[in-house]
């Protein structure tokens, strides 16, 4: 399971012959390696974990993860503790 953080690619830059990006979280910036996903662009929207960006996210898939990391999808009704 990883617990990274979602965050839109603002720019890429070479460092040293290693892809780095700047991502932008909404409440902060930070930059990331970009080695693992070397043909990302700008504009992407990132999943980021110990500042590497694993994965590239569709919209959809980036709306969702947005969505439940603020708590929209919380909805979620639980079994009652007395059944079995």
């Amino acid at each position: 399971m990883c617990l990274g953080s979602i965050g839109r690619l603002e720019r890429v830059w070479d460092e040293g012959g290693i892809a780095m990006g700047m991502v932008d979280y909404g409440t902060r910036m930070e930059p990331a390696c970009l080695m693992y996903v070397p043909d990302v662009q700008p504009g992407a929207d990132v999943l980021v974990h110990m500042d590497f960006v694993l994965e590239v996210l569709d919209p959809e898939r980036a709306a969702d993860a947005r969505a439940l990391r603020s708590g929209e999808l919380l909805d979620i009704s639980l079994p009652d503790a007395g059944q079995g």
